[in-house]
């Protein structure tokens, strides 16, 4: 709760608890609105990307060269170490 709730809810609902005045169930359900609100903006930007299949297309793209670039510098290195030469 510590990290989502405004410190004025958490107070209150730590006080509430420790005097027995309420129930951890009602903390839960607070809890819960205040987890939706709190990730509610990072929902939707997933949902935007999701919905850009020229942007995802143009990630995977980029990814795929420097993954492939990695990986031809590692070969590379590995051939050199242990020796192998091309004809």
């Amino acid at each position: 709760m510590k990290v989502v709730s405004d410190p004025s809810t958490v107070k209150y609902f730590t006080d509430k608890h420790a005097s027995c005045e309420i129930r951890y169930g009602e903390m839960k359900k607070q809890l819960a609105e205040d987890i939706i609100q709190v990730t509610e903006p990072i929902r939707n930007r997933i949902n935007e990307i999701l919905a850009d299949s020229r942007y995802l297309a143009r990630v995977v793209s980029e990814g795929a060269d420097k993954a492939r670039e990695s990986a031809s510098k590692t070969i590379r290195e590995v051939r050199e170490i242990i020796g192998y030469r091309s004809f």
